[in-house]
């Protein structure tokens, strides 16, 4: 009796370190959206390219009844950023992307100090037509 408990034991021992090493080697091969959207920025891509890259890469690794949103997704990679600045060093330049969308006007004094287009410096607020980025 002694002796089954003996390899029941030395049996359930090799298969818990043997699940234990595999889920070490999954875990060195993951891919972040950060590191994603970083490379591609560093690799010459736009935002756009670069964003539903490491967007796509988000919702496929946070699998769940709830779908990953596009705010929370670049908040994520904010967040892996901040928490690693050194390894995203040359990435903090591009954090400013996330968070800006080139749909959203000027404010009226600048667009004055630019230009002298009368269309241009009439501009109301009512005429703005605002396209949310992250609306996908």
């Amino acid at each position: 009796m002694n002796k089954k408990w003996k390899l029941a034991f030395l049996s359930l021992s090799m298969i818990t370190s043997g699940l234990y090493t595999l889920n070490f080697k999954a875990a060195a091969g993951v891919t972040t959206g950060a590191d994603i959207y970083c490379v591609m920025r560093q690799g010459a891509n736009d935002h756009e390219t670069s964003w539903i890259a490491a967007y796509t890469n988000i919702k496929k690794q946070r699998s769940g009844l709830f779908k990953t949103s596009p705010k929370q997704a670049a908040n994520i990679i904010v967040e892996q950023v901040v928490a690693d600045p050194i390894k995203y060093e040359k990435c903090i330049p591009y954090l400013g992307d996330l968070y800006t969308s080139t749909t959203t006007p000027k404010p009226k004094d600048s667009i004055e100090s630019m230009t002298t287009d009368p269309e241009i410096l009439n501009y109301s607020p009512s005429q703005r037509s605002y396209e949310d980025r992250y609306s996908y």
